[in-house]
């Protein structure tokens, strides 16, 4: 990725850091069937802006995995600490895209002094609430698929599906982050959406949250989000047209204004 640098911790986790020594901060947490490399947009735009550190979870790319194969969205809320310790972060906002914003939530209501504004997009709410043979059938769904297809395989399955916008460079995004997949990281994080919930850690959390939806995402629709608000006033909704689940590779543009506070236009904001 231009406009980084990879790096890594102590115990192991990688991260893409602009190094940037001027704006604010902003810790990037990708989805499940994605990794660091797809917030190459964002990297681009913010060059001399923000810096921007994108890590890659564990288990994912080069960062190791977590003890517990069977982990909580908390289990990796204090992997990031840890990474926000040893590169003295100070406050931050955290934006977490589909399963990243219930690891985003977990960091937030367990450690708010770090986080001075929450961003939510295109929220993997968990299926900790739903019954035991959905829970299963989620776990297994997307290691078998990878397990099947190999990484590329996958990604020419299902790309088109996380895309509202499919274009070749788009598509390319995508198959280079789902290159890097690794099936033991990646089992765990489905583990991670198959029996944890958002609803266990939204309440701890006081401030206002921006939460970004694509109003053509098939994955985690726009009614789910809608329904997020409805059970958590705080929560700010912006909508983003002509944006499916990778709403930020699909309309970056729109997708920093909310999130970085940009003057442009593309974005539309509902609060009702």
């Amino acid at each position: 990725m231009s406009h980084s640098t990879m790096r890594q911790t102590a115990c192991g986790l990688a991260y893409w850091d602009n190094g940037e020594q001027q704006g604010n901060t902003y810790v990037l947490l990708h989805g499940i069937s994605s990794g660091a490399g797809l917030w190459a947009k964002q990297f681009a735009s913010q060059a001399g802006q923000h810096r921007l550190i994108a890590w890659d979870a564990p288990g994912y790319g080069d960062s190791v995995a977590l003890a517990s194969a069977t982990p909580t969205a908390a289990d990796y809320a204090r992997a990031l600490k840890a990474l926000v310790e040893e590169a003295e972060l100070g406050s931050f906002t955290l934006v977490g895209h589909s399963l990243g914003a219930l690891m985003a939530s977990a960091y937030a209501s367990l450690y708010p002094e770090d986080v001075s504004r929450l961003v939510l997009a295109s929220v993997a709410q968990g299926y900790g609430q739903t019954t035991a043979e959905q829970q299963q059938q989620v776990y297994e769904k997307r290691p078998s698929l990878l397990a099947k297809l190999g990484p590329e395989g996958m990604a020419r399955e299902r790309g088109p599906f996380l895309l509202g916008q499919p274009t070749p460079s788009n598509m390319m995004l995508v198959t280079q982050a789902m290159q890097r997949l690794n099936l033991e990281g990646f089992t765990a994080a489905s583990y991670l959406l198959a029996y944890d919930s958002i609803d266990y850690y939204l309440p701890a959390i006081h401030d206002s949250i921006d939460v970004i939806y694509g109003e053509d995402d098939g994955i985690t629709p726009p009614a789910g989000m809608q329904a997020l608000q409805q059970r958590y006033a705080r929560i700010r909704l912006h909508a983003v047209p002509q944006a499916g689940h990778l709403l930020y590779v699909d309309q970056p543009q729109a997708f920093d204004e909310v999130v970085f506070g940009q003057m442009q236009q593309g974005t539309k904001e509902n609060n009702t």
